[in-house]
């Protein structure tokens, strides 16, 4: 019954669950940048990860003519190696002067293609557009309702492809007038929930661009709508139209311009103040300042690196660097798997033995000795377990686990799980009921040429596992054409072993079978008395050593009576 449960427990840890988690419940580092070009990944990590953080976010662009499967997943690769996490926001792309209105008829190609990557984390953060209170932003419309919709059943396809999909929507100019090119933030959230009652209930987050207004230039103390606080007043707002759950927050753009009255010493010294102030609201999950390297207008007032010709970065970037930052933690989809399985179905009692086999990472983190380890639980009393060094493995990789275990003094059953341990958590390999039992014995049976009866003494047994010589017994008396040793030490039964017979002037014999937990009888061919010089081989000094030897005694081994 024990083993039945374990086996059905095994069966559940095998199963991935998918859902989104509260970024809240894990600790979080909430530091990040907005990148407008992917080769900026690897520069960024040192910013965003910096005075001790780690797991900073990157909001990053896909647009709709760059869905190469193999580029995306080798980015999230390197995102996973330098712990980082994405904020993927949709776009279309530019026509004209403005971006493209979404097709619904490409809804399902896209939630495809992003279901299809390994994400660097569990949670898949998607943010469905930008700012389409500006009409450029949306086919050159002001168009809520059909953003509304637009968010409302891409949301769906998401959540039907995976669990694991956290959504946000488009973040908002809120500081955008009403005129024939925007409309004002409070009026078309008006008409978007009014068009979709049900909208603010399916989404996991909030998107906020919360730039410090008018200009990007205002003060870093101010509170209220166009401010860095702009967020605070959206929420406000959204529990006016009906939110009645808590969404945590994402601010993906935010930031000063080093242009006009404002230096980047400035905008560095209002970074520093806004984590006093402003960016210390609980709500908060990310925030990534725009724009970490622009090189060409308007945006490059927002850059923290200089111009190409320049080269270096501005002051900005080391004053945010310099901001003390947390060591994130998400959660990743933790999944492993044995190739062969490594617990054996028998030990024998107070053997020593050396495991190994191959495992294989089907998870999104990296397997590495920093923080895993090999671990066995459930009745482990008694066993002495030493685990090696564990590989490296990213997502897709396999490579040797090996792990030296010394069983129990006492015969008897043992249930126990194997597994990859991290942050007190067992991510269960094998689980298995291991049964202890005292050391076997061995008859060999073979006849000694054409002897009448086969007797010998000083005969020897010697077993091999693989090519590593496991037992060596010498001086074995060799009676009844059978040879008998008692406990067979260090042994895994039902595992092939080579077992070679040595018996004085006769050549060796040998064969590969499996050991039982009890006895084991082997018979060898027949043995030939040919080994005169017992070097084990024969060759022509067998002959010079032939010619030596008493006549009867060769007749002997040959035929004795």
């Amino acid at each position: 019954m024990i083993r039945f449960i374990l086996f059905i427990c095994s069966l559940v840890l095998a199963v991935p669950i998918q859902a989104i988690y509260d970024p809240f419940s894990v600790p979080n580092n909430k530091y990040g940048m907005h990148i407008a070009d992917f080769n900026d990944i690897a520069d960024v990590a040192p910013l965003v990860n910096s005075t001790g953080g780690d797991w900073g976010y990157i909001t990053l662009v896909s647009s709709d003519d760059d869905r190469n499967i193999q580029r995306w997943q080798r980015m999230f690769d390197q995102m996973r190696r330098l712990h980082l996490i994405p904020l993927v926001r949709i776009a279309t792309h530019v026509e004209k002067d403005y971006w493209v209105k979404p097709n619904p008829v490409d809804f399902d190609s896209i939630v495809s293609f992003f279901n299809s990557l390994n994400w660097p984390t569990q949670n898949r953060y998607v943010i469905l557009y930008n700012e389409p209170n500006h009409a450029k932003e949306w086919g050159n419309l002001i168009d809520p309702e059909g953003y509304a919709k637009t968010l409302v059943e891409f949301s769906r396809k998401f959540k039907a492809a995976s669990e694991d999909f956290f959504i946000l929507p488009a973040g908002l100019d809120v500081s955008a007038g009403t005129d024939a090119l925007s409309l004002d933030a409070r009026m078309y959230l008006d008409r978007m929930v009014s068009a979709q009652p049900d909208l603010l209930q399916q989404l996991d987050g909030w998107t906020s661009h919360s730039y410090p207004n008018p200009g990007f230039s205002g003060s870093p103390f101010a509170t209220g709508r166009g401010t860095l606080r702009s967020y605070t007043w959206e929420l406000g707002y959204l529990q006016k139209l009906g939110l009645t759950k808590s969404l945590p927050i994402f601010i993906t753009e935010t930031g000063w311009t080093h242009a006009g009255p404002m230096s980047s010493e400035l905008v560095g010294a209002n970074l520093q103040i806004a984590t006093t102030g402003a960016w210390t609201d609980t709500h908060i999950v990310a925030i990534t300042p725009f724009v970490f390297n622009y090189q060409a207008s308007p945006f490059d007032v927002f850059s923290f690196k200089r111009m190409s010709e320049q080269g270096g970065f501005y002051p900005q970037y080391d004053m945010y660097k310099s901001i003390e930052k947390s060591k994130g933690r998400p959660l990743q989809k933790e999944a492993y798997a044995l190739v062969e399985p490594i617990l054996p179905l028998t030990l024998v009692v107070n053997g020593s033995y050396t495991l190994k086999t191959q495992v294989v990472n089907n998870g999104q983190g990296i397997l590495s000795s920093d923080g895993y380890e090999i671990k066995i639980e459930g009745d482990v009393e008694g066993f002495i377990i030493v685990a090696e060094v564990l590989p490296t493995l990213e997502p897709g990789e396999k490579g040797l686990v090996q792990m030296h275990l010394k069983a129990p003094q006492t015969i008897g059953s043992y249930d126990v799980t194997l597994g990859i341990k991290r942050f007190d958590q067992l991510l269960g390999l094998q689980t298995q009921s291991i049964r202890v039992v005292p050391p076997p014995s061995l008859v060999i049976t073979a006849t000694l040429g054409w002897r009448r009866k086969s007797q010998a003494s000083d005969a020897e047994v010697l077993v091999y596992d693989e090519d590593r010589l496991l037992h060596k017994f010498t001086g074995l008396a060799f009676k009844d054409e059978a040879v008998r040793i008692e406990g067979l030490a260090n042994i895994l039964p039902g595992r092939p072993y080579r077992i070679v017979l040595l018996v004085p002037y006769y050549l060796p014999r040998q064969t590969i079978q499996a050991l039982e937990a009890t006895d084991t009888n082997i018979t060898m061919k027949r043995m030939l008395p040919l080994d005169f010089n017992r070097d084990g081989a024969l060759n022509l000094q067998d002959l010079w050593s032939m010619i030596q030897l008493k006549p009867n005694f060769i007749l002997d081994l040959f035929f004795s009576a």
